[in-house]
C-alpha cells in the first residue's frame, strides 16, 4: 500500500494521456510530461505554503472541528497551493483553448504537484501510516485532481474574476472530498471508503460522458 501512496497519481497520469485523444487540439506528449515536471518544480516552493496553512491546522477535535481540519490540512491547504502554482504559470505554458488540450495541461499539471504532496505525506508519516494515509487519501486525491481539470475548461482563461471561481471550485471541491475523510477518521472507515469509491466513480463517469471518443478509442 506504500507503493500505492507514491505511484498513484504518476500511474493515472501516464494512464490518462496515453488514451488515443487524436491530435486535433490535444498537446503533444512530451509537451504533456514537461507540464508535468513543472507541476513537480512548483512544488517544492508551493510546500512552504503548505506548511504554514498546515501549521494553521495543526487541530484535531470531534465533530466539526475535526472534519475543518482535515479539511483545512489534507484537501484545501495541497490543492489550493496547487492552483495557485498553476494560475501563475499558466501564461507560460503552450497549448489550445480545446476542452482536451485545457484538461490534459491542468491534469498534467496538477498530477505533478499533488504526486509531490504524496511523496512528502508517505515521508511525513513514516513508519506511522494508517491506511487512511497509505489508501483513503490518495484516492481522494485522484478524484481531485479528476475533478478540478474537468471544471477549469469553464474558467478557461482563468483570470480576473474566472480565476477566483476556479479557485472557489477547487476549493468547494476540497469541502466535499472532505467528508470521507471526516468518516474515516471518526471511527466509520468503511462509510468514508464508500465515499471515496463514489466521488471516483462520478469523476469518471463525468471524463467518459466529456470526453467519449478517448475512453472508447
Amino acid at each position: 500500500m506504500q507503493l500505492f501512496l507514491v505511484a498513484s497519481l504518476p500511474l493515472f497520469f501516464s494512464l490518462v494521456i496515453m488514451l488515443p485523444w487524436g491530435r486535433s487540439g490535444v498537446p503533444a506528449t512530451l509537451t504533456l510530461v514537461i507540464t508535468h515536471m513543472k507541476g513537480v518544480l512548483l512544488f517544492f516552493p508551493g510546500y512552504l505554503v503548505i506548511l504554514l496553512l498546515r501549521r494553521i491546522a495543526g487541530f484535531s477535535c470531534d465533530g466539526f472541528l475535526l472534519y475543518l481540519s482535515l479539511f483545512l490540512r489534507d484537501h484545501f491547504a495541497p490543492l489550493l497551493t496547487a492552483v495557485g502554482a498553476f494560475l501563475l504559470l499558466q501564461r507560460t505554458l503552450s497549448f489550445s483553448g480545446t476542452d482536451e488540450g485545457i484538461f490534459l495541461t491542468v491534469f498534467a499539471f496538477l498530477c505533478g504537484f499533488l504526486a509531490m504532496v504524496n511523496l512528502t505525506d508517505f515521508v511525513r508519516e513514516w513508519h506511522t501510516w494508517t491506511t487512511y494515509e497509505l489508501f483513503l487519501l490518495p484516492v481522494l486525491r485522484l478524484s481531485t485532481v479528476l475533478g478540478v481539470s474537468l471544471a477549469a475548461p469553464r474558467w478557461f482563461r482563468w483570470e480576473g474574476r474566472d480565476a477566483a471561481l476556479f479557485a472557489a471550485s477547487a476549493a468547494a471541491l476540497s469541502a466535499v472530498l472532505a467528508v470521507s475523510s471526516f468518516l474515516d477518521r471518526s471511527s466509520r472507515p468503511w462509510l468514508g471508503g464508500a465515499a471515496a469509491f463514489v466521488f471516483v466513480a462520478a469523476g469518471v463517469l463525468v471524463f467518459a460522458l466529456r470526453f467519449p471518443r478517448s475512453v472508447r478509442g
